[in-house]
Parts: C-alpha cells; structure tokens; sequence
C-alpha cells in the first residue's frame, strides 16, 4: 500500500499547490509529467507500444507544452480532454490499461499522476488567469473528432483497439449493449459531457467574454 499512498499524497501536493497558484507547483507538476510519461511509456514499449497513442498521453503532452508556452486554442483542448478523460480514469480503480500495481509500481503511480498532474495544471493555469475560449468546446469536440478518425484509421492498418472502438475492455460500457451500441452511447455520453463543461466554466466564469 505505499505506493498508492505516497501517490495519493503527491496528487494532493499538486492540487494544493495548483490552487494556491504557488510558482513551485508548475516545477512540481513538470517533473511529475515528465515522471508519468516516462514511466508508462517505458511500460508500453514493453507490453504494447501501441498504446503510446492513447488519448491520455496526448493530454499530458499538451500539459507539458502549455507549461513551457501559453497558447489558447491548446488550452482549449487540453482542458476539454483532461475533465473527460483525466477525470474519467481516476475513477476506474482496476482499469485494464493500466500497468500492474503488484509488479510494475513505478509504471502504476506515473499512471495516476499522468492524470492528476495535467488536472492540476489546468487549475493552476486558471488560477494565473489564462481562461478558456468562449468556443473552447468546440474547438476541443473538432480536435477529438479528427483524432478520433485517425485512430479509426490506425486501428483497422495495424489492428489495433485504441478508443475501444473494436470492442470493450471496461466494465462500465459494456452496460451499454454491443458493438456498435456502446460506442455510439460513448459518444453521446461524451458530447453531453463536453456541454456540461461548457456550463460549468460559464457559470464559474472562466471564460473569456
């Protein structure tokens, strides 16, 4: 159990930190990407190089980018992709993709701090006063959109099942029927989502007016 709870504990440092909009917290949160994308990507070059594409991965690499160099529409897509996936996956204990507690505990923690890092970098890039886009969420469901129709692409080349778009590995979607049921609910679930974001950050007011 310690590793989970001395990633528990740097998560919380992150977010701290993050909302403090303490200077330190950008360092903290650089190291921690660059942690998480070594570590897990060390493990899939192992297990499924493959899985080097994954969305979460893209996220953490636009987290670093904006962490070097502010730009909007980035931003945009980024904050859009880390309150869906990021947020997501933090509540799937025993996801499949992940790499093994038991025998890979480094390659684990990166695995959670990959998504609580950019989390955490998004508040704290809020908090230095960087807002979204009043069109960010459609700038982000165009971005997804044509990944999406990459990883389509990439899937049936190299047979592959990025997105799950093949078939389910995660027990909450296969509640949702069979290919292709589940995937078309995926995607409604995921626009209902995405507006769901939109209101929140009106309501909070980060959004440039």
């Amino acid at each position: 159990m310690t590793t989970p709870i001395i990633t528990l504990i740097l998560s919380i440092i992150l977010f701290l930190g993050a909302w403090k909009n303490d200077r330190r917290a950008l360092l903290f949160i650089q190291i921690c990407i660059i942690y998480s994308l070594s570590t897990t990507g060390w493990y899939n070059i192992q297990h499924n190089p493959n899985m080097l594409f994954w969305l979460c991965n893209i996220t953490a690499i636009l987290a670093l980018i904006l962490t070097i160099k502010h730009h909007q529409k980035l931003l945009d897509i980024f904050f859009y992709f880390a309150w869906t996936g990021d947020l997501l996956t933090l509540f799937m204990w025993q996801n499949p993709v992940a790499p093994p507690l038991e025998t890979y505990p480094w390659s684990w923690a990166g695995f959670i701090l990959k998504h609580t890092a950019p989390l955490a970098f998004s508040i704290f890039h809020i908090k230095k006063g960087h807002f979204l886009s009043n069109d960010a969420g459609w700038t982000a469901l165009k971005f997804m959109l044509a990944y999406t129709g990459i990883i389509i692409i990439y899937n049936s080349v190299f047979n592959q099942n990025l997105l799950d778009l093949g078939e389910t590995i995660l027990e909450l979607e296969r509640l949702f029927g069979e290919w292709p049921i589940y995937v078309l609910v995926t995607v409604v679930l995921t626009l209902v989502w995405y507006y769901m974001i939109y209101i929140i950050t009106k309501r909070i007011d980060i959004i440039k007016n």
